[in-house]
């Protein structure tokens, strides 16, 4: 089993990376905001890995911290809910966003993964009820980089999550503009992406 790599990140795209370790290509699948996170291609990146074996294929999903891995394998426990799903919702939801709407079974939130409807987020809800109570809800966000730059990086990893470099301008200047407080690169990145989707 895989559980970590470190190594040189050899290119990124929508929802996959490729991490080099010991001239060895790793194909790891992430959410966006982690793929986001991840920097620039030829530096040098730590990632947390699940490994997801099947009886067609063997897939490694990576993560940037312990709370997204965590959550993940929570929800691919959950009936109903696989890889590809569990990466949907991180992408739109962070792990404690994801706790605070289960905690208040406030399904609306949920609605906003792509393939969730109403009664799938009940079913989530219902299955998700107490095996999110250790992870933290709050706005405790770190503090990342001066405005103009965040803006820069945000354009960019939406770039390289397929918007037209004139498409991800506008909507990074817009998400930086309505959050002018927020200086989460991944959250900023999520919020494009759901203002994109509601357009």
């Amino acid at each position: 089993m895989i559980a970590s790599l470190r190594g040189k990140l050899v290119s990124k795209s929508a929802e996959l990376a490729v991490i080099e370790c010991g001239g060895v290509g790793y194909g790891v699948f992430m959410a966006v905001g982690a793929l986001a996170k991840l920097g620039q291609l030829g530096s040098e990146v730590h990632v947390l890995v699940h490994t997801h074996l099947t009886q067609d294929a063997l897939r490694l999903f990576a993560f940037s911290d312990e709370s997204e891995k965590h959550v993940f394998e929570i929800l691919i426990s959950t009936s109903g809910v696989g890889p590809k799903l569990a990466l949907a919702v991180l992408s739109i939801l962070s792990p404690d966003e994801l706790a605070g709407a289960v905690a208040t079974a406030d399904k609306s939130i949920l609605t906003r993964v792509p393939g969730v409807g109403a009664k799938k987020a009940e079913r989530l809800l219902v299955d998700l009820k107490g095996r999110l109570d250790d992870v933290a809800i709050g706005p405790m966000r770190p503090k990342q980089a001066p405005k103009a730059s965040l803006l820069d990086d945000l354009i960019s990893a939406l770039v390289n999550l397929g918007f037209q470099p004139k498409d991800a301008d506008r909507a990074g200047k817009a998400v930086v503009q309505a959050n002018p407080e927020e200086r989460d690169l991944a959250i900023l990145v999520r919020e494009a992406l759901r203002s994109s989707a509601r357009s």
